[in-house]
């Protein structure tokens, strides 16, 4: 199996190279970084994780062109790419908590596409312009710096129409909140279908399902965190609480939970839903778990956030895994 690791920018500053080199020590084939509003901004932690290691792939996973413009993304883009010396992968996505910011939600997937389009026009050295709807690019030098190489591109994506965008126009799809096998059978089903559709061979194409992690040896503390983390994340999961038939009072519990601070709602979160979206427990949860990813067919996992109350001591965990699998 392919492992992936999604850092989200909220740990200590110094643990980011620590982490990344043990990982990539472990088996680990990727160190992406979360970009999202109130963390660390994404950037800086990439070049510290560039400098850190020379085999893992780098990037954002994901990033978002509404809250920085596709310019900005290119630019440090092509600096991670320079400074890992080819190791960097584009994550892209729609985004999300523009309600935080008062902002009413303006992400298209046809400005997506042209957020893509620019971006890699910049990163190749073109210097023609190109005039979209939402993003575009006027007469100018272009990027003045650079490797001048188009970079793989993965959607972060849950709704069919963006896995056909990614299929047609991208390297692969990473789908956030998967613990459960059953929402990734119906994605690969979309993908399937697309790639009949655009006449794309899917053989090195990525489909990468990404759960929320919180992994320790002492099972009640890992499962006892992992429902105020699944609170966080719950009201932001769109056709998956349809498609697994989350209750209406499960998702306002999340929200009085994560918003308003009301811990006592977190007990009407149940402990299914949790196992629907996040690796959360000890060994024997992960091992059951990659064990029915692998019975299903998926063949590449990512794990995300701080993986559990010890970052360090829940990525020894998942790399021992990744040892007893390779044998």
């Amino acid at each position: 199996m392919w492992f992936g690791l999604q850092l989200h920018a909220n740990l200590e500053i110094e643990l980011y190279p620590e982490i990344a080199a043990r990982a990539e020590a472990l088996g680990f084939a990727d160190v992406a970084v979360h970009d999202a509003p109130l963390r660390r901004p994404c950037w800086p932690l990439l070049c510290d994780i560039a400098r850190a290691t020379s085999r893992v792939i780098v990037g954002p996973d994901v990033t978002h062109p509404w809250f920085q413009h596709p310019a900005v993304i290119a630019a440090n883009m092509a600096h991670l790419d320079e400074l890992s010396e080819g190791r960097a992968l584009l994550g892209i996505g729609r985004g999300s908590m523009y309600n935080f910011v008062r902002m009413k939600d303006p992400s298209t997937l046809v400005g997506l596409e042209e957020a893509v389009t620019t971006i890699q026009m910049l990163l190749g050295g073109d210097r023609e312009e190109f005039a979209g709807e939402v993003f575009g690019l006027g007469p100018g030098p272009g990027l003045m710096f650079g490797t001048r190489r188009r970079l793989p591109v993965h959607f972060g994506t849950h709704g069919k129409k963006g896995m056909r965008l990614a299929v047609r126009i991208g390297d692969g799809i990473r789908v956030a909140g998967q613990w459960a096998t059953g929402y990734m059978e119906q994605v690969r089903g979309w993908v399937e279908e697309a790639a009949v559709e655009f006449d794309r061979d899917l053989t090195n194409f990525d489909l990468i399902t990404e759960n929320w992690t919180y992994l320790h040896p002492d099972r009640e503390l890992a499962r006892r965190e992992a429902r105020r983390l699944v609170a966080n994340f719950l009201p932001h999961l769109g056709p998956m609480l349809d498609f697994y038939r989350i209750s209406p009072d499960e998702v306002e519990a999340a929200r009085a939970a994560s918003v308003h601070g009301d811990t006592d709602a977190l007990t009407r979160i149940r402990d299914e839903t949790i196992d629907l979206f996040m690796a959360a427990g000890d060994g024997e949860d992960l091992r059951k778990g990659l064990d029915r990813w692998e019975a299903n067919g998926f063949h590449a996992v990512s794990f995300s956030g701080a993986l559990g109350p010890d970052t360090l001591v829940a990525l020894d965990m998942i790399g021992e895994e990744i040892a007893r699998r390779r044998g």
